[in-house]
């Protein structure tokens, strides 16, 4: 199964519409979801892991798919 990981902040002015567009995705394609806070520890270990300079950014398997907010078409293909 898929596995998609945004990273976002609650300062951050485009995160809430990328949390939207994965939580729509996530009621019509199966997939696991998790939303992690750039400003806590686990985030922190992300954000120097895959070298992120910009949120919101969306890790899928294990590889930074997107930085900012992805088109919802691109999103779809990365997922199915």
């Amino acid at each position: 199964m898929v596995k998609v990981t945004l990273i976002h902040a609650s300062w951050c002015t485009v995160c809430p519409s990328a949390r939207r567009l994965w939580n729509d995705l996530k009621s019509k394609y199966d997939f696991e979801y998790e939303e992690i806070d750039v400003e806590t520890p686990e985030g922190e270990e992300l954000v120097e892991k895959f070298g992120i300079v910009g949120i919101p950014a969306t890790i899928i398997d294990g590889e930074l798919a997107f930085a900012g907010l992805p088109k919802k078409a691109e999103a779809i293909a990365r997922i199915t």
